[in-house]
């Protein structure tokens, strides 16, 4: 008897939402899947590597943490890897003052303030006597002062969003800054979820046994074109959706990083990211011996980073950007509709296709969703 032929599957882009997809078709056994990617590595963002001239490994493409309070995607993703217990840190660097915790917290307001503030109801107080009153929130900068006063907000938030998303604060929607959690205590970890992991032997390796399947082949340094849609049954495609449709409604904006590595620079602090709370181009520096497993060089390797507009970076698009008067959102809506149009054929994915910022675990849920809904068209 005559084996059925297994139906091709094209997906688009090696990264979270690409290699979750792939596995999820492989492990049904009915479809051979080519990945391919325009970059020369597997694992998208999340690229971990070694460098040439230190040793050090480090992740190419700034610090990934990975933390979920989904038991189901950490079980999931336990497959393809081992993890090291992780609580992440952050401080930001205050002229005059020294490194202080982000999110704020006791600590911080009494090294910003000169206070002795001991219980929560003390600190709640006090935020209570700085803050500024808006009943009704209607940015991020009303939301912040909201919460913490001018000062604050200023100093931590508003300098760094200018920075980081080229906007200032009141012109960003709260979804924006209401992901940084709100302390009432002394806690420091930057995260409040139950699962604060990072891969023990690192992501790349993590991607690697994901993608290692007999059904699954990976084409690197290949560019995605139309034509090809003609060799595949379906298509899951990462690539940006304004880009794909030739920017019919013009190009939906993005922000990047520049990533400037320094070899050998001291570090004099206590936890492996500290933010810049100046007007100074950078937002955040990295030391790289600090997170498990990376560093183990033969000197430092510290990245400072710098935010810019994507095609300032050779057209690396990182971070979609989102504004109160919705226009980035608009104009995706346009492209999303072109796409429903095609979705017997192909489904766009991931960050750049869905045009959405995703924490890695909330990538990995929706991949999976993803292959659930649309497996009928395959």
């Amino acid at each position: 008897m005559k084996t059925k032929e297994r139906k091709k599957i094209l997906i688009v882009g090696a990264g979270f939402s690409g290699a979750v997809i792939a596995r999820e078709l492989a492990e049904a056994g009915k479809y051979q899947i080519t990945v391919i990617d325009s970059r020369d590595h597997i694992a998208g963002n999340c690229y971990d590597t070694t460098c040439s001239q230190t040793g050090n490994k480090f992740h190419k493409y700034g610090p990934h943490i990975f933390h979920t309070n989904n038991a189901r995607i950490f079980d999931y993703l336990s497959q393809f890897t081992e993890w090291t217990p992780y609580k992440h840190e952050v401080q930001g660097s205050v002229e005059h003052i020294g490194d202080v915790p982000i999110p704020v917290n006791i600590d911080t307001v009494n090294m910003l303030y000169g206070k002795k503030i001991h219980s929560e109801k003390e600190y709640i107080d006090f935020l209570e006597s700085i803050r500024t009153h808006h009943e009704r929130p209607e940015n991020s900068w009303e939301h912040l002062t909201n919460i913490y006063g001018e000062k604050i907000s200023e100093l931590f938030f508003s300098r760094y969003t200018k920075k980081m998303w080229g906007l200032d604060l009141k012109n960003l929607p709260i979804s924006i800054v209401s992901r940084i959690p709100v302390r009432t205590n002394k806690e420091r970890g930057y995260f409040n979820d139950s699962h604060q992991y990072m891969p023990k032997l690192g992501y790349t390796h993590l991607f690697t046994n994901m993608l290692t399947h007999e059904n699954i082949d990976i084409h690197l340094n290949t560019q995605f074109d139309k034509s090809m849609e003609t060799e595949y049954s379906y298509v899951f495609n990462a690539m940006p959706i304004d880009v794909y449709f030739d920017h019919e409604f013009g190009e939906l904006p993005y922000r990047s990083i520049i990533f400037d590595h320094r070899i050998g620079e001291q570090f004099e602090h206590q936890v492996p990211t500290i933010n810049f709370t100046d007007n100074k181009k950078y937002t955040r520096k990295t030391n790289w011996d600090l997170y498990p497993g990376c560093g183990g060089g033969h000197t430092n390797l510290i990245t400072y980073e710098i935010p810019c507009d994507y095609k300032e970076n050779n057209f690396q698009r990182y971070y979609p950007v989102k504004t109160i008067d919705g226009e980035p959102q608009k104009i995706y809506s346009k492209y999303k509709k072109l796409a429903k149009a095609r979705e017997d054929k192909m489904i766009f994915i991931g960050r750049c296709g869905q045009y959405i910022y995703y924490d890695m675990h909330q990538v990995v849920a929706n991949s999976l969703n993803i292959v659930k809904q649309y497996s009928s068209c395959l």
